[in-house]
């Protein structure tokens, strides 16, 4: 498994970092080894997240818990509630938990709603790893000037773990050292 994360971009030059980050996530992601492959099929990615036990956002983000302190998830979504109305249709994902982190302070988030990406994070879980990366493709391609710019990415088999922009590096680390902890 490989864990990957995007970070904060800021300033002028925000599009060249931004285009940088996805370039390294689109190298740095890829999962050519030994034999040479650079992409993995879908089947080898869903066999990867059957293979660490963790299937749904919900398992994933009780699994985090364990190893970040700070961390409570808030809401477990349905179809009927997710804010995104991606929730098991064919182009987004098949579970969803959105989770507040105990560091970020409520200044930072003040006026947004209690299950904002910016007051810990989600989790969103997909059928296969290259959805998860392509979800988080996405998120960065379109969030320059809006509340998700600048947050953390990681992964774990076929979820997405999108971790806020308000934590610093270090504290974001626990969840990358957590995730790697799952493979």
């Amino acid at each position: 498994m490989r864990i990957c994360a995007t970070f904060r971009t800021t300033g002028v030059s925000a599009g060249l970092v931004a285009v940088a980050a996805v370039c390294g996530l689109l190298a740095g992601c890829s999962s050519g080894g030994a034999d040479g492959g650079g992409a993995r099929s879908a089947a080898t990615a869903s066999e990867q997240a059957v293979a660490v036990g963790l299937t749904s956002a919900e398992q994933v983000a009780s699994t985090l818990e364990r190893s970040v302190s700070t961390m409570t998830t808030t809401v477990v979504y349905t179809a009927a509630t997710d804010p995104d109305h991606l929730l098991g249709t064919s182009r987004g994902y098949l579970s969803k938990v959105a989770f507040a982190d105990s560091r970020v302070q409520p200044a930072d988030v003040e006026g947004t709603k209690v299950d904002a990406v910016v007051r810990g994070g989600s989790i969103e879980t997909f059928a296969t790893a290259a959805q998860a990366h392509a979800r988080a493709r996405s998120i960065e391609s379109g969030a320059q000037g809006t509340a998700s710019a600048g947050e953390y990415h990681y992964y774990v088999g076929a979820s997405l773990i999108r971790v806020s922009q308000v934590l610093t590096p270090a504290q974001a680390n626990d969840y990358e050292l957590a995730a790697s902890s799952l493979g």
